[in-house]
């Protein structure tokens, strides 16, 4: 499995971003534009291999940055985490929206509990377990 892309925070380094712009297989694809507004630092570069970069995989790329900024996308990975660890291999993989709802609350998570439950919901939907509504 090859890694195609890499997203780099601005400023890291004061000579580039660790020496990633020297080297030849990998360049600058975009700069991803911030949320909000702020005053210091550089805007985030996606970075990826020369000539193997998709605007599918640019795309995703860009929403898991988005998504690792929201605390509240932070703490729904947690609890989808703590259920895919309960997993059996023997059990069928799907879980009631009831029971994330009860993981959230037990879990005492500082958002709405809704909020939380759904992008959990949905992170659980991308690992391919089925949510039952």
């Amino acid at each position: 499995m090859v890694v195609s892309l890499v997203i780099i925070s601005g400023g890291l380094h004061p000579h580039g971003y660790f020496g990633l712009g020297f080297l030849a297989f990998v360049e600058p694809i975009l700069k991803v534009p911030q949320r909000r507004m702020k005053r210091s630092g550089s805007m985030p570069k996606v970075w990826g291999l020369v000539g193997h970069c998709s605007d599918e995989e640019v795309a995703r790329a860009v929403t898991l940055h988005y998504r690792t900024l929201s605390p509240k996308y932070r703490a729904a990975e947690k609890v989808a985490q703590t259920i895919l660890d309960e997993f059996r291999r023997d059990q069928p993989m799907e879980v009631k929206y009831a029971d994330i709802m009860f993981r959230v609350k037990a879990m005492k998570v500082p958002y709405s509990g809704l909020d939380v439950a759904d992008l959990a919901a949905q992170y659980l939907h991308e690992k391919g377990i089925k949510v039952w509504r």
